[in-house]
């Protein structure tokens, strides 16, 4: 049975969501946010209990979530962080770029 139609979502809930939102693996979402991938994972699976998403096909939830999410107004309206560039340009502080340097 899904949640109340405007539960909304703590902070951390809703700032996880939101640094997710353009799909990026759990991986990077937690590199985004300085914590762990343990972290993020478990404020998304709250998440989407609480926005009732929790039952719809795994491909589909997280896209699920940001859309009622955002039709509800609980994620912010910021643009979502980004890893801090390398001097790799990769995104990968231990990888070199293309010359070597």
């Amino acid at each position: 049975m899904p949640g109340p139609t405007r539960m909304p979502l703590t902070p951390r809930q809703a700032a996880v969501l939101h640094a997710a939102s353009d799909g990026a693996a759990v991986a990077i979402v937690a590199e985004r946010l300085g914590t762990t991938v343990t972290q993020v994972g478990s404020r998304l699976s709250e998440a989407y209990q609480r926005l009732g998403v929790q039952d719809v096909p795994r491909s589909l939830r997280r896209i699920r979530a940001v859309r009622v999410a955002n039709r509800r107004g609980l994620l912010p309206h910021t643009p979502i962080p980004q890893r801090p560039t390398t001097p790799g340009g990769d995104g990968h502080p231990d990888r070199t770029g293309a010359d070597g340097a």
